[in-house]
């Protein structure tokens, strides 16, 4: 063969290989299943965000799921859709899904108080909604509640300053939306509070009145939250006939309209605090009755919740692990492709076997490659499903010892009235008495049951360490690792504090533990 041929040969080789390389190319995707069953194709998306429309349908269905389950009570399935629906935004990088998306995982965290990533995710969704309107969308009303949600998130995080700084960003948002002054009654009514919460009760007043008025003009169901707000300031102001009308006045109108239910526990427990100290007993006990209904209805939500965090805790350990299977196989036949291509460099010698040898190696090239960018994409998914398992876990645990607590607190109120009562109207005492205990036996059954449950992982590694633990003791034990103290534990269990005494001496002799030894330490390290 001459060397006119070979060069031929050896550029038709070039091009076949180029042409078949640009195929690969063109022609590869990554599937990125998520636990639903739900996937997206990278290969499909262009440089020009050519999106196909069944990924957009599927990125709206899982945030319309997460609205419906929010407003239900199902934080842990809401916070599952959003975290799919974000996925999917981010594989096409749709900015205006991505400000909805982080918005309400701020929304979520808020509600189970963890600030900081709430108010993190409020400035991702703040940082698009800039991005929208820097790009020609002019919709500065996303930009203003992008201001007005983030004002919030800094309320709650007890940083008034800087809450009241967003607030002025969107007065100032607002301005430009509709060229007037008129006045934004929810801003109106959230720097009210603020000044309340900051002891300016004189500027707090004048907000919150100017804003009530705007509302009752319009018979704005946030009458409710105003109302409330005001019930706040003129209890501080000691006027506490005031304070009881826009109590009342709240919940009269939740009731009507049937909205922002979440704050009839706190109103209704305000409410009964107030009506006892005037001595109105009979409204008092009915409105801490109206508290402590909605307070069950949470824990039995929350209940729900927990049984439904151990399915998705499940789900996603089974699909990281098969993720991690993947990558190992997907590490073993980069190996094996690369020991081929080393073989073949160093065995063919002739000009022509250069040829082959350079075919097989930008072939094996463009494997490696996709393989190499197919880890990486699961490896991402898989990071993304660990920290959501990680952060719904931290929240349900959160969650029941939030839930514990409230039932301590709503014993203690109810322990109050019941000696108010005996005092007061002693023939009614003992049949209302009769009612409290058999609603209290219940209720701890339930929450024993739910604690079980969610602890079962602690009592296993328990057992293995401490066999000659009893199941007394072993809850008691549960009870310090989740930081309860002696009274919060003797008021759980309905036992006297001295039995926590004795038990936490018997629990550190059958341990082996020395007397500079902490109890709490070593049950927190298991």
């Amino acid at each position: 063969m001459g060397l006119r041929a070979i060069s031929c040969l050896f550029v038709f080789n070039l091009l076949l290989i180029s042409k078949g390389y640009s195929v690969i190319q063109n022609n590869f995707t990554i599937s990125l299943n998520n636990t639903s069953g739900i996937g997206f194709n990278l290969g499909q998306v262009s440089s020009k965000f050519n999106v196909p429309k069944d990924t957009m349908d599927l990125i709206r269905y899982h945030i319309k799921q997460a609205d419906k389950n929010k407003n239900k009570g199902l934080y842990s399935m809401s916070y599952e859709h959003l975290w799919d629906a974000r996925l999917l935004a981010e594989s096409i990088n749709n900015i205006n899904k991505l400000k909805i998306i982080h918005d309400e995982l701020g929304v979520l965290y808020g509600i189970y108080g963890k600030y900081q990533d709430a108010i993190k995710h409020k400035h991702i969704s703040l940082n698009y909604a800039k991005e929208i309107f820097s790009n020609g969308k002019k919709k500065l009303s996303r930009l203003s509640s992008a201001y007005y949600n983030l004002a919030i998130q800094y309320r709650n995080a007890e940083s008034f300053e800087q809450a009241l700084v967003y607030l002025d960003s969107c007065i100032i948002a607002e301005k430009w939306i509709s060229n007037n002054n008129k006045k934004n009654p929810y801003v109106l009514a959230e720097k009210g509070n603020i000044y309340q919460l900051t002891n300016k009760f004189k500027g707090s007043e004048i907000l919150l009145l100017e804003s009530k008025n705007i509302f009752e003009a319009e018979e704005g169901s946030y009458l409710v939250v105003v109302y409330s707000f005001l019930g706040d300031l003129y209890v501080k102001l000691n006027n506490l006939d005031k304070a009881i009308f826009y109590y009342q006045s709240g919940f009269d109108k939740m009731t009507e309209v049937g909205k922002h239910i979440d704050y009839k526990s706190d109103i209704s427990r305000k409410l009964s605090k107030l009506l006892k100290d005037k001595g109105k007993l009979q409204k008092a006990f009915f409105y801490l009755s109206e508290a402590n209904k909605i307070g069950d209805s949470l824990f039995n939500i929350r209940s729900i919740n927990n049984s439904q965090l151990f399915e998705i805790k499940n789900r996603y350990e089974d699909a990281i692990l098969e993720k991690d299977t993947r990558i190992n196989q997907q590490k073993n036949e980069i190996a094996r492709k690369e020991t081929i291509q080393t073989q073949l460099i160093f065995t063919i010698a002739s000009f022509l076997l250069a040829t082959i040898v350079l075919a097989v190696i930008l072939y094996y090239k463009s494997r490696v490659r996709k393989l190499k960018i197919a880890q990486k994409a699961v490896a991402m998914k898989a990071a993304y499903e660990k920290e959501k398992v990680n952060a719904i876990l931290e929240t349900k645990s959160k969650e029941l010892t939030a839930s514990a607590l409230q039932i301590i607190e709503k014993d203690k109120h109810i322990d109050n009235l019941l000696k108010t009562l005996k005092e007061e109207a002693p023939k009614g005492y003992n049949s209302v008495k009769d009612v409290v205990v058999k609603g209290n036996k219940d209720m701890w059954e339930r929450f024993n049951l739910r604690f079980t449950e969610v602890n079962s992982g602690f009592y296993t590694r328990l057992r293995e360490k401490h066999a000659n633990l009893t199941p007394t003791e072993q809850k008691h034990c549960a009870l310090i690792k989740l930081r309860f103290d002696s009274k919060e534990m003797a008021k759980l269990l309905n036992i006297s504090i001295t039995s926590v005494h004795i038990s936490r001496h018997r629990i550190r002799k059958k341990i082996g533990l020395e007397r500079e030894d902490n109890l709490s330490k070593y049950i927190q390290s298991i």
